[in-house]
């Protein structure tokens, strides 16, 4: 059964970033961004970037685990600066201020602040050559690597647009269940690489009119491509070909990848197609959890619980609003 408005309910109370961590990441990055272009002489402009842009970001697995959230810092061009030095004049710029002093950290291809509890913002310099191409600065290697987040973000809201927007709630599920069930790896990058992948140009909406239609079927075009290849394929940024998304992706978590992904697969058909109310939520259950949906159960048990409730005499004395205070 495909049960359209437990998957609903789903994505608000357990999947989604709720209101206050949505207004509480935007209200982050807006003074990030007026800090760095009061602040930072090198600053064009900034975007954001990753599962942020997408809107694929989901909450995290527990109650005050941070979360991260990705943006893209242009900078000015200077021929003469080496990679390592982006990094630095950005790192520098927020080590001498007192708000952000404590809090922000060098990593390879990024600055990143953390605010514990709460979001992780990495903050990714680039800069655009006179060939016209944009770099990111790895400290590192000491290399500029081409890199192109508008038109992969494009291209993902392209693939988007032809499932009606379904294909977004389809990743942040996805994206759900490898950080839940933690048996399998595989980065947000090349996750939402693949579930775009399952999207073809001549598709319509009618294999993705609902959220359970869209899991069901890039969840099955993901599995067949994956078993049709028992050894790691290459996979690119559909915007910029250079740029190669697998090549930290072990031919091992490849292979358990392979395997999970197939027995999730097999349980999302199982609950798919189930056609008793029980047995259906129970299948789905496996997949993401005891929070899932409604059985008939519940339902009894919860009516119950509120004839009981409205049937009881109170027996305690009601106390003044004012009195409970002064105890």
């Amino acid at each position: 059964m495909k049960h359209v408005s437990y998957f609903d309910k789903f994505l608000t109370n357990e999947v989604d970033l709720n209101k206050t961590r949505i207004e509480n990441l935007n209200d982050r990055v807006e003074a990030v961004s007026k800090f760095l272009k009061k602040n930072l002489d090198s600053f064009k402009k900034i975007e954001r970037q990753g599962s942020y842009a997408l809107r694929t970001v989901i909450r995290p697995v527990r109650e005050g685990q941070d979360y991260d959230a990705d943006l893209l810092l242009y900078m000015e061009y200077d021929e003469s600066k080496k990679p390592h030095e982006y990094i630095d004049e950005v790192y520098e710029c927020f080590k001498g201020n007192g708000t952000y002093r404590d809090i922000v950290h060098r990593h390879t291809r990024c600055v990143k602040l953390e605010y514990k509890g709460e979001i992780h913002l990495d903050i990714v310099p680039c800069i655009t050559k006179p060939d016209g191409k944009q770099y990111i600065c790895n400290n590192k290697t000491q290399d500029f690597e081409i890199t192109d987040g508008t038109g992969y973000r494009e291209w993902f809201n392209g693939k988007s647009r032809i499932t009606d927007g379904s294909l977004k709630k389809v990743t942040r599920l996805l994206k759900f269940l490898r950080d839940h069930k933690g048996n399998f790896k595989a980065k947000s990058i090349l996750l939402t690489t693949l579930i775009g992948r399952t999207v073809e140009d001549e598709d319509d909406a009618d294999d993705f009119k609902n959220v359970p239609d869209g899991l069901k079927t890039v969840s099955n075009r993901i599995n067949n491509f994956l078993q049709e290849n028992p050894q790691r394929p290459d996979i690119f940024n559909p915007a910029l070909p250079e740029e190669e998304f697998t090549r930290d992706w072990s031919q091992k978590n490849y292979e358990n990848f392979r395997e999970m992904f197939n027995i999730y697969n097999g349980r999302i058909d199982e609950a798919y197609t189930a056609t008793e109310q029980n047995d259906s939520v129970d299948k789905w259950r496996k997949v993401f959890g005891d929070s899932f949906g409604e059985k008939k159960d519940d339902r009894r048990s919860s009516n119950s619980k509120k004839r009981e409730a409205s049937t009881t005499v109170p027996t305690t004395v009601a106390v003044a609003p004012w009195r409970q205070y002064a105890r």
